[in-house]
């Protein structure tokens, strides 16, 4: 059971993750601002807790799909989101080791630099993103870290152990 539960943990948070992020309402659009990056943060979680069986391979895929549901400039998260699986497997026994507020700071630098290479290939483009749209959902992202990070790790407790 082993290596079964992770999947299974992996797989479910991915799942509800892209379900969260799909722009179900046009609420959610007007509230881009202050929704957290939560595929960045799932990606973030994963490759600190399983840094052997993420990589940058899925980073790409998942930003491509995230491009899709989005509907944005093909390939801006799915660069992004390999630069910051990339900083991740750098650095993620550094950043382990760490509290969880030291973490928040992190995931505001990552979740920061995400933002920063989606605004900027999308302006290549031709399409401008506001600075606010940079800053903020790296801050509200940050700020939910300590209480994810927590409620992840209570979902990979409790698929461990069966319960």
């Amino acid at each position: 059971m082993g290596a079964h539960y992770w999947r299974t943990a992996f797989f479910l948070s991915f799942f509800i993750g892209v379900f969260l992020v799909f722009p179900l309402f046009p609420l959610a659009r007007k509230l881009a601002i202050v929704r957290p990056e939560l595929l960045c943060l799932l990606l973030i979680f994963w490759v600190l807790n399983r840094p052997q069986q993420m990589g940058v391979t899925f980073a790409f895929g998942l930003g491509l799909f995230q491009d899709v549901i989005h509907g944005n400039v093909w390939g801006s998260h799915a660069l992004a989101l390999t630069v910051l699986a990339y900083i991740c497997l750098l650095s993620w026994q550094r950043i382990r080791s760490y509290s969880v507020w030291q973490q928040a700071m992190w995931v505001f630098v990552l979740v920061g630099t995400h933002q920063v290479v989606v605004s900027w290939v999308q302006g290549f483009a031709g399409y401008p993103s506001p600075t606010k749209l940079i800053v903020f959902p790296a801050l509200v992202s940050a700020l939910l870290w300590p209480f994810f990070s927590w409620v992840m790790l209570q979902l990979q407790w409790r698929l461990r152990l069966g319960t």
